[in-house]
């Protein structure tokens, strides 16, 4: 099975198609958070709603979890689980394709305990002291305290974890224990979302 990856789309809608563009060469997308952007001609509920087409026009298996963008700038905070359609996870939901089961972590208060027995966890914020989670630059960490601590002993083991939030990592693939980190940065301005193909 073939896995695309890609994080902080920021409702850039030729992200989004150039997405949807790709059903046919993947099993299985995955999007780690922030899919709105409040600096955009768009409403947020405008974007809430192109989302939502977007997201029921897709037939292949798709994972997203919630993002700092998609929930603090206004109280609608549960709308990516509002959508309803077929092989779409969201916030706090787990799906098996094939075998493998996918977990999707919500950026508030998530429960990484919830999630012990997935393989892949998909979330917006990258483990703490990894070089996924801090600045290529300023090595400023923007990564999650308690999901390092999970993974260090060992309560949740993933193989992989997905995730986003910083858009420039000193690098897009870390690990912690056995588990395989990756967050694809973000290049504005780019034709085509940075992303991640991964052979499972």
């Amino acid at each position: 099975m073939k896995l695309l990856h890609t994080t902080d789309l920021h409702f850039n809608k030729q992200w989004f198609k150039w997405i949807q563009s790709q059903e046919s060469s993947f099993d299985i997308f995955c999007i780690s958070g922030d899919l709105l952007e409040s600096r955009k001609e768009e409403s947020l509920q405008e974007q809430i709603a192109w989302i939502t087409s977007w997201v029921k026009g897709f037939s292949k298996p798709l994972f997203i979890c919630s993002g700092n963008h998609d929930i603090e700038e206004f109280e609608n905070e549960d709308w990516l689980c509002k959508i309803e359609s077929e092989n779409y996870y969201c916030d706090n939901t787990k799906g098996t394709i094939d075998s493998l089961k996918i977990g999707c972590c919500a950026y508030l208060d998530a429960e990484y305990i919830e999630f012990y027995d997935c393989d892949i966890l998909v979330t917006h914020l990258p483990p703490t002291n990894t070089k996924t989670a801090t600045h290529i630059k300023s090595d400023e960490d923007w990564g999650d305290k308690d999901l390092t601590r999970v993974l260090k002993n060992r309560l949740i083991s993933p193989k992989i974890i997905l995730c986003g939030h910083m858009h420039s990592p000193t690098q897009t693939i870390d690990s912690i224990e056995n588990t395989t980190i990756y967050n694809t940065g973000v290049k504005k301005g780019a034709t085509i979302p940075n992303h991640h193909i991964i052979n499972l």
